[in-house]
């Protein structure tokens, strides 16, 4: 990624996808480009003299800014997010209706319509706790789908001198109905630990593991919760994307109460 384009509207909230675009790029040795799409060409100026106002009140350094007229946000974001020489940040700031809530409309488009991953700051992201990326945690489930994420995570992780590490979580309440739960967990450490050593053998990385235990959302952002300068990377199973997942799904609860940047791949 040669650039990091910053997604924002007219919110306050996207300020803080500008925050961690600005870490995300300067730890990428990246260049940072705001982008905001409105409806018409007759919203392009108004648009633009607010974020120039947002941006300089906030003293945040000058900026390159494009304000462009499109008639689908979450098309030319996702075109925008495809591209391999870019990454694209958004802030996940959900609204009605309740299966958009915690991640949004036009951010579930682009996530549904790009074919790489979309990196994501929640409603609570705090780029206090978060001043660059340290450790890259990837969520897997055993699927093959879940790991259709490692090969773009292990690339990102070479770029930003990061740990790798992978994490799955026993869910308690699956796991309390097998009469064979000792032998599940070992089945379950014995996976994390064959698939971390198939990654450093294809990718030459030094990968380690953990396996959570308990409610999977629950789990994560309690791991989650006193860590700093990390970023988690998880794929989207809904067929449809995000905004067919239903609310509270994993990917949802986690997105919504994590202070950490979220990076997310539909596959």
């Amino acid at each position: 990624m040669q650039k990091i384009f910053v997604a924002m509207d007219d919110s306050e909230d996207s300020l803080r996808a500008l925050a961690f675009g600005q870490i995300f790029a300067a730890q990428l040795g990246a260049d940072v480009n705001v982008i905001s799409v409105v409806p018409m060409q007759g919203d392009i100026a108004a648009r633009r003299s607010t974020l120039q106002a947002r941006i300089a009140a906030h003293h945040l350094e000058a900026i390159a800014l494009d304000v462009v007229a499109h008639d689908s946000a979450k098309e030319y974001l996702g075109d925008l997010a495809s591209q391999e020489s870019s990454g694209l940040c958004m802030m996940a700031h959900g609204r009605r209706p309740v299966s958009e809530m915690l991640i949004g409309s036009v951010t579930a488009g682009v996530v549904r319509r790009a074919h790489r991953p979309v990196y994501l700051c929640g409603p609570r992201y705090d780029s206090r706790a978060h001043q660059r990326v340290d450790v890259l945690a990837v969520c897997v489930d055993g699927s093959k789908l879940s790991e259709q994420i490692l090969p773009h995570v292990a690339a990102l992780s070479k770029r930003l001198g990061a740990r790798l590490q992978l994490l799955q979580v026993m869910d308690t309440s699956v796991a309390r109905k097998s009469t064979a739960l000792g032998h599940t967990d070992v089945m379950e450490s014995a996976y994390l630990n064959a698939l971390a050593r198939r990654v450093e053998s294809e990718q030459a990385l030094e990968v380690d593991w953990e396996v959570l235990h308990g409610d999977p959302a629950d789990s994560i952002v309690s791991y989650l919760a006193d860590s700093h300068n990390i970023m988690l990377a998880m794929t989207t199973h809904g067929r449809s994307g995000l905004s067919q997942v239903v609310a509270g799904s994993v990917s949802h609860e986690v997105l919504h109460e994590a202070s950490c940047p979220v990076v997310v791949l539909r596959p």
